[in-house]
């Protein structure tokens, strides 16, 4: 019988709070974006986890701003 040892559960945990991060960050970054937190929060949980980051920046701004400081 295997012990699950103090540092598994300690990544665990540090995975955790990243994907939650990660869902978060997605979600207001679509929303300055112009795109809909609650949809692109939804698609970092559950279908793509981090890899929603780097498709939003991909994918054009709707707010017609194309991040030009005035």
């Amino acid at each position: 019988m295997n012990a699950i040892t103090f540092d598994a559960y300690v990544l665990s945990a540090l995975l955790t709070a990243a994907m939650i991060g990660s869902i978060y960050l997605a979600g207001r970054i679509a929303q300055r974006r112009g795109r809909s937190f609650r949809n692109w929060a939804w698609i970092a949980g559950i279908l793509i986890g981090p890899l929603a980051l780097p498709l939003l920046l991909l994918l054009p701004n709707l707010n017609g701003r194309n991040g030009e400081h005035a």
